[in-house]
């Protein structure tokens, strides 16, 4: 079993890199239809899916209320979509430069399945069937940060700061996952839980993919010519 991380690195190691690292556009998207919002919106506040929301007034989800209204609805949601392929590919194609673990194997498993989820979240707007939005939100925000935590896990005798950083962040991610519901209760804003488990895992992405990407690049201009 290899003691390195990454394993391997070759064009399609790079290229999962490249989606993850891509995953940044998750932050412009949002940027760009919050900066839309006709409604009030906040941060700590409101969900993300709010920005998604394809209708204009009340919008009620158990004990949480807003009034919505984003007319750049369809940016959020081709936001959701593109960054679930990004995030899919990712594990699809990095899965070599990982160590041949069961728990890396389930770790990536899961996150392909978020990016699937993020997808389906894109898809299925809040206001249009709640029940699959709720679906891909938890694959795409719980079940991802569970994946990088068992990545954390399986990586630590490979590279230590990609194990801490996925350690912290799948860690930090599962627990506010299952805060959310009860965010209210606790005097918490829904937004801020949601944002504190579903932002870190962007930002781990973006980070080891990058990484990837720039550990391919060099591996390819070091080979002799």
């Amino acid at each position: 079993m290899t003691r390195r991380f990454p394993a391997a690195v070759d064009r399609p190691v790079a290229i999962g890199g490249a989606c993850w690292a891509l995953t940044i556009l998750f932050f412009v998207g949002q940027a760009v239809a919050q900066a839309a919002s006709t409604a009030p919106y906040s941060l700590a506040g409101s969900y993300i899916s709010d920005l998604g929301n394809t209708a204009c007034g009340p919008f009620a989800l158990g004990t949480y209320h807003a009034d919505v209204c984003s007319p750049l609805n369809g940016v959020m949601n081709a936001t959701f979509v593109v960054c679930g392929l990004l995030s899919l590919a990712g594990p699809l194609l990095t899965w070599r430069a990982w160590p041949a673990r069961r728990l890396t194997a389930a770790g990536l498993a899961l996150l392909a399945l978020g990016g699937a989820g993020e997808v389906l979240v894109g898809l299925r707007p809040e206001n249009v069937n709640i029940g699959l939005h709720g679906l891909g939100a938890a694959f795409g925000i719980g079940g991802a940060n569970l994946g990088v935590l068992l990545l954390g896990a399986g990586v630590w005798s490979a590279r230590w700061w990609v194990a801490i950083l996925s350690l912290v962040v799948g860690a930090v991610g599962v627990v506010c996952f299952l805060l959310l519901g009860s965010a209210p209760s606790l005097g918490l804003g829904v937004g801020l839980v949601e944002r504190l488990a579903a932002y870190p895992l962007v930002v781990w992405q973006i980070v080891v993919g990058g990484f990837l990407l720039w550990s391919a690049t060099r591996s390819e201009r070091s080979v002799p010519i």
